[in-house]
């Protein structure tokens, strides 16, 4: 039976992996194709994927007992692809790190946390799940962009992330 440390951990590593195949292809594109208004819920793919990271970095800092910087989910942190790789690069590091130092013990407790004011508290499983199922919804977004724009189509399932590690 695995455990939830090696589930999570496999998650992590998947996140990095799909995210190191979709930056490949947004690291080709010019500013004014990254900068492009999409229909899409914010409205580019330089503003999706600064989105993606601001949620993994709030997250972040909510869960390793450090409060994250003060993002709103719509700020564009980083206007150039290349700092926003290095940003992500690092970003996945620190969740796999993260995840490598947990107990099961950890994952099965909570993690209380300030969002606007409010105290609340969830299940740490909660949250990494939502992390990384988050990641995956607006990874989506940004392959369903490329695509319309270049038709150039990603594969990003985590079918095949496992079949190369396997």
């Amino acid at each position: 039976m695995i455990s939830f440390q090696a589930y999570f951990l496999k998650l992590a590593q998947y996140n990095q992996w799909a995210n190191q195949q979709l930056y490949a292809v947004l690291n080709t594109l010019d500013n004014s194709q990254l900068h492009q208004l999409q229909p899409n819920f914010f409205d580019s793919i330089i503003k999706t994927a600064n989105h993606i990271w601001v949620g993994d970095t709030l997250w972040l800092g909510r869960i390793d007992g450090n409060q994250p910087a003060k993002y709103q989910l719509d700020s564009v942190v980083f206007q150039d692809i290349q700092r926003l790789t290095t940003a992500r690069v690092q970003l996945d590091q620190a969740l796999i790190q993260y995840i490598q130092n947990l107990t099961e013990q950890d994952i099965l407790g909570k993690v209380s946390y300030s969002r606007l004011g409010e105290m609340l508290q969830e299940n740490l499983y909660d949250v990494l799940a939502h992390i990384f199922n988050h990641q995956t919804h607006h990874r989506g977004q940004l392959h369903s962009m490329v695509f319309a724009m270049t038709g150039q189509s990603l594969a990003l399932d985590m079918i095949y992330f496992q079949r190369i590690k396997a």
